[in-house]
C-alpha cells in the first residue's frame, strides 16, 4: 500500500499573527505547530470535524499551567490551510 500524498501547509495571515502572540505565553506552542504541520500535511483527517463545515480543528495536548490551544484548519487534495489558532479556557469534547 503506498502512502498518502503530502500535502502542502499555508498560513493565513491570521493565524500568523495569532501564533506570534501565543508563543511567548506558550514555550511548547512552537513544537505544537511542527508536530501539527508533520501530521495533517500526511493526515488531515487525524483533527476533528465541526459539525458538517469545512473547518477541522487539532487541540494541544493539555499541559499543566497552560491554557489548551486550539488550531483551526480546511485542506483539499493538495493543502492543509492553517485559519487560526486560540487558546480557550473551554478546549473542544473528544
Amino acid at each position: 500500500m503506498l502512502p498518502e500524498k503530502m500535502r502542502e501547509i499555508l498560513e493565513e495571515p491570521r493565524f500568523a499573527l495569532e501564533l506570534a502572540a501565543i508563543i511567548p505565553k506558550a514555550k511548547r506552542a512552537d513544537e505544537f505547530i511542527d508536530g501539527a504541520k508533520w501530521s495533517l500535511s500526511r493526515d488531515p483527517f487525524s483533527g476533528k470535524r465541526i459539525g458538517s463545515s469545512h473547518v477541522w480543528f487539532l487541540p494541544m495536548e493539555e499541559i499543566p499551567g497552560l491554557l489548551p490551544v486550539i488550531l483551526y484548519y480546511t485542506f483539499d487534495d493538495d493543502y492543509v490551510n492553517f485559519l487560526s489558532i486560540q487558546e480557550t479556557i473551554y478546549p473542544p469534547e473528544n
